[in-house]
């Protein structure tokens, strides 16, 4: 059983794999990460100016990615354990993901609607002969102000609003609340009118999101960003993409907030990080419709067309 140079190293001196992209080890992780893009696998049709960004990354929970990959060899070895004297072909892996749970995401945004192609899976223990399986998916979501379309591209479906035109024609969407800075809160805060509703306001307010410093990720410059996300300290980061001829779909403010996102990370250990980001790129618009091919039913579930 082997694992890479580069995890070995970490597990042994017990450092987290924090901010690197996955380093594939098996051939399942290997055939999603080195996969074409989704504007070549669903290529075709008119032009269309979009920014786009590929992503990798992976899901290492709180203990970090060595203690994640360290319960699956106890796993894998207890299984052996128990099927020790059944009779049964074990067959444990020969190579360790680099990462137990992995995904490749890939983003094409216009100013009024946005694709986003999902990829990977969750590798886990089979214990009928101890051998690895990888949970794989593969699925798309198309968002607009006319509605969202859920695409599984594994199984061929998709529900929801899920138009020929793949949204193409739909309106700019409607400007985001923004929240309540902390001068007007403390102004509200000396009124009684309002004293009841302040704890609210103050908790939404502790959740609005706080700009950092710009940074460049994949050859993109980005406005970092800090977001509450409990009200009680914990917080996610983010970056997104700035510049280019328009501010893309749920960019919502012109300083960049939301759009493009090209690295983010969560407190659970949830990391995605952008390898290759591209602004004011042409793409074939056969990317927005990918359930337009042959074999797609759409809205099949529901007994609709």
């Amino acid at each position: 059983m082997t694992i890479s140079r580069f995890a070995t190293a970490a597990v042994a001196s017990g450092m987290a794999l924090h901010g690197v992209a996955a380093h594939a080890t098996t051939a399942y992780e290997t055939s999603v990460l080195k996969a074409n893009p989704a504007h070549v696998v669903y290529g075709g049709g008119a032009t269309v100016k979009v920014h786009r960004a590929r992503l990798e990354g992976y899901f290492e929970g709180k203990q970090g990615n060595a203690a994640a990959l360290a319960a699956l060899k106890k796993d894998v070895q207890a299984c052996m354990k128990s099927l020790a004297d059944s009779g049964v072909k074990l067959n444990p892996p020969d190579a360790w993901p680099d990462h137990v749970t992995f995904v490749r995401e890939e983003q094409y945004a216009t100013a009024t609607r946005k694709i986003t192609y999902s990829s990977g899976a969750t590798h886990a223990v089979d214990m009928r002969d101890c051998s690895l399986l990888a949970k794989p998916y593969a699925r798309a979501l198309l968002v607009s102000s006319r509605g969202v379309c859920q695409i599984d591209l594994a199984a061929k479906k998709a529900d929801g609003e899920c138009a020929p035109d793949g949204h193409a024609d739909a309106p700019a969407p409607a400007a985001a609340p923004v929240q309540p800075p902390a001068d007007v809160l403390k102004r509200l805060a000396a009124n009684p009118a309002f004293a009841a509703a302040m704890p609210q306001m103050r908790k939404a307010a502790a959740m609005a999101p706080v700009r950092g410093a710009q940074r460049t990720v994949a050859g993109v410059r980005c406005n970092s960003w800090t977001q509450g996300i409990d009200g009680d300290g914990a917080a996610s980061t983010s970056c997104y993409a700035i510049g280019g001829s328009f501010l893309p779909l749920r960019a919502v403010d012109k300083d960049g907030f939301g759009g493009l996102l090209l690295e983010s990370g969560t407190p659970e250990g949830f990391q995605l990080k952008a390898v290759e980001a591209r602004l004011d790129t042409e793409v074939g618009g056969a990317v927005f419709v990918p359930y337009m091919r042959g074999g797609f039913a759409i809205n099949a579930d529901r007994g609709t067309p």
